[in-house]
């Protein structure tokens, strides 16, 4: 297994694993470190089904089932489908998550500690790729705040309610 940093202040690609096979602990012990060191991780050409998806995700925790939604894979409800794709009329996944800047299940009591996407169907349009997700740096943001504003927010509390 490699684990490549990226050029920026967030970021590593994980290269030479399979994801399809059993990741030894030691191998395991490696990406947990290499998330709390660079924040998000990407592992490239990797088809991942759901199961592997599902099983995968586990190792980090406990897995969070979105309550109300009927996209799901299917006897996986811990796997959300998230599309904007109509077929025969119906939506295929959720329409519209991650439309707008967002946080995801932090209005839950315990906040997730990893998010685990796959891409299956992305679209181009005149080459370009349309899907992006994209990740921000917030403890970084914070480093780079003046002394004030830091001061200023020292004992601020925010609480995010879904409804």
């Amino acid at each position: 297994m490699i684990i490549t940093p990226n050029d920026a202040i967030l970021g590593a690609t994980v290269t030479e694993i399979d994801l399809h096979q059993p990741v030894s602990d030691g191998d395991f012990g490696r990406i947990l470190r290499a998330l709390g060191e660079h924040g998000v991780l990407r592992f490239p050409d990797q088809r991942i089904e759901a199961g592997v998806l599902r099983d995968f995700s586990a190792r980090f925790g406990e897995l969070q089932v979105i309550k109300g939604i009927p996209y799901f894979e299917p006897g996986m409800p811990e796997v959300s489908i998230l599309s904007n794709i109509v077929e025969n009329g119906k939506q295929v996944g959720v329409p519209d998550a991650g439309q707008d800047w967002h946080t995801d299940m932090t209005y839950n009591r315990v906040v997730g500690f990893v998010n685990a996407l796959v891409a299956h169907r992305v679209p181009v349009r005149d080459g370009e790729v349309l899907g992006a997700t994209e990740f921000a740096n917030t403890v970084a943001a914070y480093d780079d705040l003046p002394d004030d504003m830091k001061r200023r927010l020292a004992d601020a509390t925010a609480t995010h309610d879904l409804n």
